[in-house]
């Protein structure tokens, strides 16, 4: 029955935010996935502990060790296109690998800027 809770919380976000991109999709002609929406406010929530972490751990947990499988489907369905990305596989193979070690090379830094504001803030380096 507690895993039925879990996933019917994280289902239940993931309604919310389904609804609220609707309304700006609709309203202001503006499109953000509902998916994004509703974990972002779970997440807001868990952080300023409106929500417990108890209501979410356990489905939470196995959906992240389980993400792979989840990738399967679109795995698949990239299959199907072989043929329209068959001639640029250069150019998105490319992508990939600047993408790659952008992301590799801003988060090093954010870690390594996270780091000295925290020793800054212990006072452990002297101006």
């Amino acid at each position: 029955m507690k895993l039925l809770k879990q996933l019917s919380v994280i289902a239940g976000f993931s309604i919310i935010g389904e609804i609220i991109s609707y309304l700006l999709k609709e309203l202001l002609d503006i499109f953000i996935p509902g998916s994004l929406i509703g974990m972002i406010i779970l997440f807001i929530l868990l952080t300023t502990k409106v929500i417990k972490y108890d209501f979410v751990d356990d489905v939470g947990e196995f959906f992240v060790n389980n993400m792979g499988f989840f990738f399967v489907p679109v795995a698949v369905s990239i299959m199907n296109y072989f043929g329209i990305l068959a001639p640029i596989w250069w150019k998105l193979l490319l992508i990939i690998i600047i993408s790659f070690f952008l992301t590799f090379v801003s988060v090093g830094l954010s870690v390594k800027l996270t780091m000295f504001i925290q020793d800054k803030l212990r006072g452990d380096i002297d101006d």
